[in-house]
């Protein structure tokens, strides 16, 4: 897939932004626990302000972009997220650098990665067919893991010696690196069909009714809705917990943080090849069983080699997520109509998300309660917990995906 033009500027665009993303949440954990002394319950709300906005305008979102080309609205919202980063060092600068400032950044931030998520993962069907899908997403999910390693460890020690702030201008060359690369992608989408009287609330109940329609899509998001919940918790207590309890510079976080890239791109590599030979669907619970022990392992981790256990947790619990969700994500995009591929993403998104944001909230006010190393406890024990929801469900027995065509179905 290399070998295609067209192939190389979508990873390229993938890598880049992504490394762009986490630099640009490594950053901001850090300003806003060491700089700015944000409170468990507040570090709670901050991580869950890019959630929330997907929650409010998640459905409309994948509305909109249903009813447009997507590699503009890709492009756009890559140019968006650079500019919204670019105002943290700026205000810094100007010594005024406020939480409120920092709230509304990450909003925004939410706001236009939503953009870019639903019509990129909207757009990636549309060029590569179905009997080729499940090996692209896994290399994108292997790119995407690598610039997961990559960005926790650039961010680190541009931390260390810039400060957290100008260490986001990293991010913004990052995002304006990946809107080129997705411009310079040749293939033509279709324009989409134009109905003479467009009824937005009917677009997004057709994609919420696909989503549920289905047993398998049906099962897999109500099953993340919950496990989310528990991811929530997990990331608005982890630098938390790394740096006043763990007494990690940000160096070595960062180098905790890249472990979870390190276990994605491990998951990529093998998650083709264990599918292929145990089952698409088998193959998913089992990586969501393992993922909740590797969540407790971080749990475990202590001060000074205590990283060495927190890296091997994150690698052991994003490599599980990792394998699971390249596995779901390339059965519902391969059955799901292209006209209705951003109302179906958006509605999965918004359901996963919002759990997302409860559950930073929850956890961030958890935290200040019973500390971080117990929210990250009982996070582990919800993850687990959300793999049990599966076993009874149609995914036990999915083993590979649907030929072209024959998972699509009349929208109404």
């Amino acid at each position: 897939m290399f070998r295609n033009a067209d192939h190389r500027f979508l990873f390229t665009s993938v890598a880049t932004s992504q490394v762009g993303l986490q630099v640009a949440y490594f950053s901001i954990s850090i300003i806003a626990v060491v700089v700015l002394e944000f409170s468990e319950a507040q570090i709670g709300i901050l991580n869950a302000m890019d959630q929330i906005a997907l929650v409010v305008f998640g459905l409309l979102i994948g509305a909109w972009v249903d009813r447009v080309r997507r590699k503009p609205v890709v492009v756009t919202a890559e140019v968006a997220r650079a500019l919204i980063m670019v105002s943290v060092p700026v205000a810094w600068m100007l010594d005024a650098l406020t939480p409120l400032h920092l709230f509304a950044a990450m909003f925004l931030l939410g706001l236009a990665s939503m953009f870019f998520d639903i019509a990129q993962v909207s757009f990636v069907p549309m060029m590569i067919d179905n009997d080729r899908l499940a090996g692209a997403n896994s290399r994108i999910q292997g790119i995407r893991s690598a610039s997961d390693t990559g960005g926790p460890l650039v961010a680190g020690p541009l931390v260390a010696v810039l400060t957290a702030p100008v260490a986001l201008v990293a991010s913004v060359l990052s995002f304006a690196v990946s809107a080129f690369a997705f411009s310079r992608i040749r293939f033509q989408e279709a324009e989409p069909a134009k109905h003479e009287k467009p009824h937005l609330r009917t677009e997004i109940a057709q994609g919420v009714k696909f989503l549920f329609r289905d047993p398998i899509i049906r099962s897999v998001a109500l099953a993340s809705a919950w496990c989310n919940l528990s991811v929530g918790a997990f990331q608005a207590m982890l630098v938390v917990f790394l740096i006043r309890d763990g007494e990690h510079s940000t160096t070595v976080v960062g180098l905790i943080l890249a472990g979870s890239g390190v276990g994605g791109i491990l998951g990529a590599m093998l998650v083709g090849r264990i599918s292929a030979k145990a089952g698409m669907g088998p193959t998913a619970l089992v990586a969501l069983a393992m993922s909740g022990p590797g969540m407790a392992v971080v749990a475990m981790a202590g001060t000074g080699w205590g990283a060495v256990v927190a890296f091997a947790g994150q690698l052991v619990y994003v490599g599980s997520i990792v394998v699971f969700n390249v596995n779901v994500v390339s059965y519902r995009q391969a059955i799901t109509p292209d006209p209705i591929q951003g109302r179906v993403n958006a509605s999965q998104r918004v359901m996963t998300w919002g759990s997302l944001a409860v559950g930073s909230i929850v956890g961030g006010f958890a935290g200040e309660v019973i500390g971080a190393r117990y929210v990250l406890f009982i996070a582990a024990g919800m993850l687990f917990a959300g793999c049990l929801v599966l076993l009874a469900t149609p995914i036990r027995t999915l083993r590979e995906l649907p030929e072209e065509g024959t998972g699509l179905r009349e929208v109404r």
